[in-house]
């Protein structure tokens, strides 16, 4: 399947610090793509690989009138602190849409980023959705990874919890497996609980969760103004559908006798 990678500018490998790959596909309530993009803007990563790939779906996106094809992007953020992270964040206006596709999206990847590090990833990180019929005051976090001694460092901070069995579907659950079970580095995945509300096509108090650990975890200097806007905004419009419900279910007024009726 075609794939093609459009490298922005050059990094030398010997200058790369300690690199963690971040990934946040569009998905439940664009959970994981939210938080990874808030990330990226706000410690001003730059763009450096446009990922053209023929398993994203056949739909131009058009914005301001600008007409484009589906692109992965991966933005790059040098380490500030002798001892921090160099960051590499992915994310894309669409997963894969086949199984084949996915699984040949994470090799083609994880390839990739082998040889421009290289083989220096401490890391792939994937961030998404687990879906809960109660949601926290601050939504949990649920971790799980093919390293169990890095999933337990995570534990060190609030509002986590193991993810103990399931399944993780789609490339944030497969990118960050595919990495770890064929050497590229340990992959971790971070799932924020959401509830499954149709009229929600955002969740930022959930984004906010993922960011709010990975800001702890890689001590990252952060602004969550945007963030906090996205969460009012998301509140008022949870708060005008109770209003809705409550009047549609209101019980019938009392029958009067034969001449009352209802207004």
């Amino acid at each position: 399947m075609y794939i093609n990678i459009e490298k922005k500018f050059d990094l030398k490998k010997d200058t790369i610090r300690s690199p963690v790959v971040l990934i946040g596909w569009p998905g439940i309530a664009l959970v994981a793509k939210l938080a990874i993009t808030s990330i990226q803007e706000s410690i001003q990563a730059k763009e450096f690989l446009n990922i053209q790939y023929f398993d994203f779906p056949p739909k131009s996106i058009v914005d301001k009138g600008s007409l484009e094809i589906p692109l992965a992007k991966v933005y790059y953020k040098s380490a500030e602190k002798e001892d921090g992270n160099d960051f590499f964040i992915l994310t894309a206006d669409y997963q894969p849409q086949s199984p084949m596709g996915v699984f040949e999206f994470s090799k083609v990847f994880c390839e990739e980023m082998d040889k421009i590090t290289g083989g220096k990833i401490k890391m792939y990180l994937s961030t998404g959705a687990m879906i809960t019929d109660q949601v926290h005051e601050n939504p949990l976090v649920y971790v799980c990874g093919t390293d169990q001694e890095l999933v337990q460092t995570f534990f060190d901070f609030d509002n986590t919890k193991l993810y103990e069995g399931g399944y993780i579907s789609g490339a944030n659950g497969i990118l960050p497996a595919w990495a770890g079970a064929n050497g590229y580095g340990p992959g971790i995945c971070l799932l924020a609980e959401t509830l499954p509300l149709p009229m929600m096509t955002l969740n930022p108090r959930s984004s906010k969760a993922l960011v709010s650990l990975l800001k702890d975890y890689f001590s990252i200097d952060m602004d969550f103004s945007k963030l906090d806007e996205k969460i009012k905004d998301m509140e008022s419009i949870i708060e005008s559908f109770k209003k809705q419900a409550d009047q549609f279910i209101k019980p019938p007024k009392e029958d009067k006798g034969k001449d009352s009726y209802f207004r």
